[in-house]
């Protein structure tokens, strides 16, 4: 089908924005080139001065409010050890902290998401910017009434695939020599000899795929599989995200497995689908509309087993302070909820402890191991602490 006049202005728009944004981020290459940054220690020295700091804020349209951390502890410059490549990540600190803030996650920010370029500032690899899970950010509480596309969202890592100097290499997020990206190298061989055979993948195409491999287990159990899944597909020249139809064209040709879709469903029947608790071993769903929004849906038993496995007395002081508790634990199955409402339970205890303030404290203090009572987590205690005698107060 030709595209309509309307189709055609509204990818011009999205191009010039998505170059702006890419311009700020050479800017900030071409600063680390100059400034002979190519290590992790020499990162660590040019981020921590002022002028930088004030210079990478600019980069990324970072206006700091209060509680806000540095925009140097947001991102992380990642380096090739042999090739003159540099690749963006955000930080975990980031990841963490950020959806507190309306405005933190800005738009240059969020295509630090493994992109790479050449450390002369030329786009080598275009990965998917940062996407949200459905209702965990503004763009993703109102979804858009339109089409969209519903793919399956595998639990592996994520590989990003582009062309240097006529040879394919496979990085991760967030390098280029992690264990994943070593495991991606030995299976790119085949594919590679695909690639060079093709005229329809060229040298501008970054392939996006998930390493489905027993060493890239997360939650998902996938056995001994060990296979690229193409899931996204990015034009560094044109910056066109390829739909679903041209992933199946290019996996074809790669000799690549393609991600499955979903057909016939609406949004909302998808969104109760996740909920159910019937659905194991599974991760979730990736919604991606016309306009090229992005969001993820997870399945609840993943996000039960998520939650178990990061659930402690902490996280739950954290969710009571920010009134989310029963938000994120609502959907999941039961035995999560009954672990989140007894480890509740034992907090609130607390009021019950005799004795002063700092006897209260160390009740607290004394809910984890004490191998975990590090002063970040007794800082939280203390603020729960305070927290929780406001609200008797109130």
């Amino acid at each position: 089908m030709p595209k309509t006049k309307s189709s055609l202005t509204a990818a011009a728009t999205t191009y010039a924005t998505t170059q702006e944004r890419l311009d700020s981020l050479i800017r900030f290459v071409r600063a680390l080139t100059k400034g002979r940054v190519k290590d992790a220690q020499s990162w660590r020295e040019w981020r921590l001065d002022a002028e930088n700091e004030a210079f990478m804020a600019e980069c990324f349209d970072y206006k700091r409010e209060e509680g806000m951390p540095s925009i140097g502890n947001l991102v992380k410059p990642f380096f090739h050890p042999t090739l003159p490549l540099i690749g963006l990540n955000y930080t975990p600190v980031a990841h963490t902290t950020l959806h507190q803030f309306a405005d933190g996650w800005t738009p240059v920010l969020r295509l630090c998401r493994g992109i790479v370029f050449t450390r002369g500032g030329r786009l080598l690899a275009m990965p998917f910017p940062k996407f949200f899970n459905n209702g965990e950010h503004a763009e993703t509480v109102s979804l858009p009434d339109m089409g969209f596309d519903a793919t399956v969202k595998h639990d592996g890592h994520l590989g990003i695939i582009f062309e240097y100097k006529g040879e394919l290499i496979c990085t991760t997020r967030g390098s280029f020599v992690s264990p994943t990206s070593g495991v991606a190298s030995d299976m790119l061989p085949p594919l590679t000899e695909a690639w060079k055979k093709s005229r329809l993948v060229s040298k501008d195409i970054t392939l996006l795929c998930e390493i489905i491999h027993p060493e890239t287990h997360v939650i998902v159990d996938y056995g001994e599989r060990k296979e690229f899944i193409l899931i996204g597909a990015f034009n560094r020249a044109t910056l066109e995200d390829y739909p679903y139809d041209m992933l199946v064209k290019f996996a074809s040709k790669m000799q690549i497995a393609v991600t499955e879709r979903f057909v016939g469903k609406s949004l909302r029947d998808l969104e109760e689908m996740v909920k159910d608790t019937v659905y194991h071993n599974l991760e979730g769903i990736v919604v991606r509309f016309n306009n090229g929004l992005r969001v993820k849906l997870k399945y609840s038993a993943y996000v039960g087993l998520m939650v178990v496995d990061k659930i402690n007395h902490r996280y739950i002081m954290l969710r009571l302070m920010e009134g989310s508790l029963d938000k994120r634990f609502g959907d999941l199955p039961s035995e999560v909820q009954q672990l989140a409402a007894s480890f509740a339970r034992e907090l609130e205890a607390v009021r019950d402890v005799s004795g002063d303030k700092k006897a209260k404290w160390n009740y607290l203090y004394s809910l984890v191991p004490e191998e975990e009572r590090t002063p970040y987590h007794r800082g939280i205690c203390r603020k729960y602490y305070t927290w929780l005698t406001e609200q008797k107060a109130g």
